[in-house]
Order: structure tokens, then sequence, then C-alpha cells
């Protein structure tokens, strides 16, 4: 790819992990008092968010923060991994391959977290988990057209040329 386009896809794909480690901090569940704890806060330290764990408990049955782990552990230790892949790769076919499957590992693990998903405590919640899942639907869209940015200047070096001399 061009130089020019190659440093705005290297800052795309540094930003989208950069930004989903950001929306952790937003204020996350609001438990009816006036502490706000973020989705980070929730998960790693939930003994001092009993309030929170209790108003969550209120909407599902048998609720346990371990429900978080999937959605969260596994998605920030790959978003760490993507950040430090993407400064060594910089702006490269592989790259944009595990951005677009963590984005598609993020969607999944969110969408089958019942406590994150589309429900009464998204209500009574925040802005932090549609945020998230806008940074793993935009994960994966970025890595699709990258994908065919590719494929699209391989055809026109590769295999256009090709087909020009067989129609001689």
């Amino acid at each position: 790819m061009k130089q020019k386009s190659s440093k705005m896809w290297f800052f795309t794909f540094l930003a989208i992990p950069i930004l989903y480690f950001i929306a952790q901090f937003i204020p996350y569940y609001h438990s009816g008092g006036t502490v706000l704890p973020s989705l980070g806060e929730l998960f790693w330290f939930p003994e001092r968010n009993e309030q929170t764990t209790n108003f969550i408990s209120l909407f599902y049955f048998g609720f346990r923060i371990n429900e978080f782990t999937a959605a969260l552990l596994g998605t920030q230790f790959f978003a760490l991994l993507f950040l430090v892949t993407t400064l060594i790769l910089k702006s490269s076919g592989i790259v944009a391959l595990m951005i677009g499957c963590w984005g598609v590992y993020g969607l999944i693990a969110f969408f089958t977290t019942r406590a994150l998903t589309f429900s009464p405590v998204m209500v009574y919640g925040g802005i932090a988990g549609i945020l998230m899942l806008v940074i793993f639907l935009a994960a994966v869209v970025v890595s699709a057209i990258y994908m065919y940015m590719i494929y699209k200047n391989y055809r026109i070096k590769y295999v256009l040329p090709f087909k020009a001399e067989r129609s001689i």
C-alpha cells in the first residue's frame, strides 16, 4: 500500500485497542446510589462494588461477577497483544486480520454475557458497554476494508495485466 495510507491504517489499528481500554474507565452501572463504577473497576475490584453487583443480581438470577471473565479478561489480553503487534508490524495484513478476529471475538463475548447485552440493566447502566460493542464492530469493519484494499491492489497489480496479455 502507499506510504501515506499506510500511516493512516497504522494509527487506525493502534487507536482501536486504545479506545477499548479508554471505554473501560467510563462509568458503566448506576446502582441507585452515588457510586458509578467503571466496567474495569467492577471486574477487577468486585469487593469494592457490592452494591452494583447486588443491583445486577436483581435482574439476573444467580449473577456472579465471574460472568465478565470471558468478555473482559480475554478481550483485554488480546487488545494488549494487538497494541504490541501493531507497534512491531505497523500496518500489515496480519495485523488487520488479527484485529478483525479480535472484534468478532469481542462481539461474541459481549452478546453471550448476560449483564452486557441490551437488557434492563442497560436502561439503568451507562454507555460504556455500547461503546465497547461499537469498538468491536469498528474493528471488524476496519479489518474488512483493509483486506478488501489489499485484494484490490493485488488484483490491479498481478491479475489484470495477465488477463490483458491473454486477450491479445
